[in-house]
C-alpha cells in the first residue's frame, strides 16, 4: 500500500490534487475490490473529507461505483491502462512470438516493463502447466524477487541502480528472497554480464523465472520477457540451456523488429 509518504517532491508543476485522485485509485486493489470512506482514506493516508470529494468525483467520471457504503472500481478504470498499452506497439506485435514460444516450451511467457522499484506486467501468454501464482497484465512485483526485474535492474546506469538499492525495501517473500543489498547488487552484476537472469524460488517456492532484455534501436534495455516453471526445470542443467536457448531466439525476433520501427 502506498501512502502519501510515498509521493514525489512537490514542485512547482506538481498538481497534488491530480496526485490524490491516483492514490485513491491506487487503494483499491485483488485483495481490496470494495472498500468504505474510511479504509479509502486509511489507504491512501489523506483526511476522510477529501477522500469524499475524489470518490464522487470519480464517481460522477464513472471511475467509480456505490453500493450502500462500499466504494468499488468500475470497468471504465482500464481505460486508464489500456491507453498505454494500445500507444506500445511492442505488446501487440510481441504476443505472436511468444504464443509460439509458449506453444514450443510448454511454459508461459511474460513481458514486464521497470517502474520504479517494481516491474509491471505488460503481455503474457500463460500455459497450461498449473502454477501457483497468477499474474495477469497490470500485475507489479517487486523487481529485486524475480528475473525479470533483476536483468531490467542490470542495465541501468551506476547511478541508478545505486539510487534503487538505497532506496528499495527489500521484502523478503521466502527463504530464499535475496534481502541483503550488497549480496543482490553482485547477483544484479551478474546477471548484466551474462546478459540473462534466472531466480528460483525467491518470490513464491513453487516458481522460477529465467528472463532475457528486449533491446530498442539505441540499444537501450526497454523491457524483459521470461519463461516461469517449477523450479525443478531449471536445475536441469541441459533443460535450462534449451529454454534459454528458445527464450534468446524470440528476444532476438522481438528486437530485430524493434530495430526497425524506432
Amino acid at each position: 500500500m502506498r501512502t502519501a509518504n510515498n509521493d514525489p517532491e512537490p514542485s512547482g508543476l506538481f498538481v497534488q490534487s491530480f496526485a490524490r485522485g491516483l492514490a485513491v485509485i491506487k487503494a483499491f486493489g485483488e485483495d481490496a475490490r470494495r472498500l468504505t470512506l474510511t479504509d479509502v482514506a486509511h489507504r491512501s493516508g489523506m483526511t476522510r473529507a477529501t477522500a469524499r470529494r475524489l470518490l464522487h468525483t470519480l464517481r460522477e467520471l464513472g471511475y467509480v461505483t456505490m453500493d450502500g457504503k462500499y466504494f468499488s472500481l468500475t470497468p471504465r478504470i482500464l481505460d486508464l491502462g489500456y491507453s498505454y498499452l494500445s500507444s506500445m506497439e511492442l505488446w501487440g506485435f510481441a504476443q505472436h512470438y511468444m504464443e509460439d514460444l509458449v506453444e514450443r516450451v510448454h511454459e508461459s511467457c511474460s513481458v514486464s516493463v521497470l517502474d520504479g522499484h517494481d516491474v509491471v506486467y505488460v503481455s503474457r501468454v500463460p500455459t497450461r502447466r498449473i502454477l501457483t501464482s497468477s499474474l495477469n497484465v497490470g500485475s507489479r512485483i517487486p523487481a529485486h524477487a524475480i528475473s525479470m526485474g533483476r536483468v531490467q535492474l542490470a542495465a541501468l546506469p551506476e547511478e541508478a541502480l545505486e539510487h534503487y538499492l538505497g532506496t528499495v525495501q527489500l521484502t523478503r517473500f521466502t527463504p530464499y528472497t535475496v534481502t541483503d543489498a550488497e549480496t543482490l547488487r553482485q547477483r544484479i552484476r551478474e546477471d548484466g554480464a551474462k546478459g540473462w537472469s534466472l531466480v528460483s524460488r525467491e518470490l513464491e517456492e513453487g516458481i522460477a523465472g529465467i528472463a532475457v532484455p528486449l533491446i530498442n534501436r539505441a540499444g537501450r534495455t526497454i523491457a524483459a520477457m521470461n519463461l516461469s516453471m517449477q523450479p525443478t526445470r531449471v536445475e536441469q542443467p541441459e533443460l535450462l540451456e534449451s529454454l534459454l536457448t528458445e527464450l534468446r531466439a524470440t528476444a532476438e525476433q522481438i528486437n530485430s523488429i524493434l530495430r526497425m520501427r524506432e
